[in-house]
Parts: C-alpha cells; structure tokens; sequence
C-alpha cells in the first residue's frame, strides 16, 4: 500500500472556504475585501487571482471586482477617518515622531494625488499607510482620497485578473 503525504490546509484556506459556503461568491469577496483592506497580510488580490484561475464566468469577474474594490474601500474609509482623529490627540513623543513624519511625507505633498493613485495601483508606498495620512498630512478631500482609491483598485484588481485569466 502506497502512502501519500497530504499537506495540511491553511488557517487561511479554511475560513475561505467557510465564508465561501456560509457568505457565497460574492459576500465572501465583499468580507475577504474589507479584511485585507483593514488587515494588510490578508490579500484580496490572490483571492482574485484564485477566483480567476478557477474558472469563473467573465461577468462574474467582473462583478466580483467591483465587489472587492467596494469592500477594500470601506476599509480604508475607516482608515482615512482614524487618521485624522488620531493625528489631533497625541502628546509628548508621539506628537514628536508625527513631527517627524510630516517633513518625510512633505515631499508627497508635491504631487499627492499621484502618489495616491500609484499606491492604489501598484502597492507602494502601502495604500494601508496612505490611508492614515490622506487627511492630516496630505490635506486631501475624502471626496478625491475616495475617487483615487477605488479607481486605482478597480485598475489593479482588473489588471490581475485579466493577467490571471491569459495565464
């Protein structure tokens, strides 16, 4: 009798699954979106990617791209709104290292949208980070941090799956 090793599942790959059976296609990318938007070690992209590999219908894809951007853009929502609040209440070191940061960041301020948009698309500098420092240190509208954002995934999620779906 042959014996074949089996290698274990993920803790990842289990609540995937399980959200996928409790949430459907589409809640689970919703949920998935929104945890990778909040929690940057979780990846909607190779959820996506997966989800294309799979097989999926185009107009499926399609939809489950706008899901994902919807979901990844209320998480950072949240984060455009923690880091305004939270800019206005440090004291002593912590208000010293914001100091800090601001002359670093200062050079984004020349072309913030830009910058903005690149890290929508490409992933760097972290869209996470921007999200914290859209308002307080790049003065930047929720209107335009949210229009650049969305857009800027809606071409990185699309792009991906498109490659995804060639390979």
């Amino acid at each position: 009798m042959v014996r074949t090793a089996v290698a274990p599942r993920s803790t990842v790959g289990i609540v995937v699954d399980s959200l996928l059976a409790t949430l459907g296609l589409y809640g689970a990318t919703l949920v998935i979106a929104f945890l990778a938007g909040m929690f940057p070690l979780l990846s909607i992209e190779l959820f996506l990617v997966g989800v294309a590999a799979w097989g999926v219908e185009p107009a499926t894809l399609a939809a489950l791209i706008g899901i994902a951007a919807i979901g990844h853009q209320v998480a950072k929502t949240l984060t455009y709104y923690a880091g305004a609040g939270a800019f206005e209440l440090p004291r002593g070191k912590v208000r010293d290292r914001i100091a800090a940061a601001r002359q670093r960041i200062e050079r984004w301020n020349r072309r913030p949208r830009l910058v903005m948009f690149v890290a929508a698309v490409v992933g760097l500098p972290p869209l996470y980070l921007l999200g914290y420092i859209a308002r307080p240190l790049l003065s930047m509208a929720f209107s335009t941090f949210t229009a650049i954002s969305l857009g800027g995934r809606l071409v990185r999620y699309t792009t991906l799956v498109a490659i995804a779906r060639l390979v």
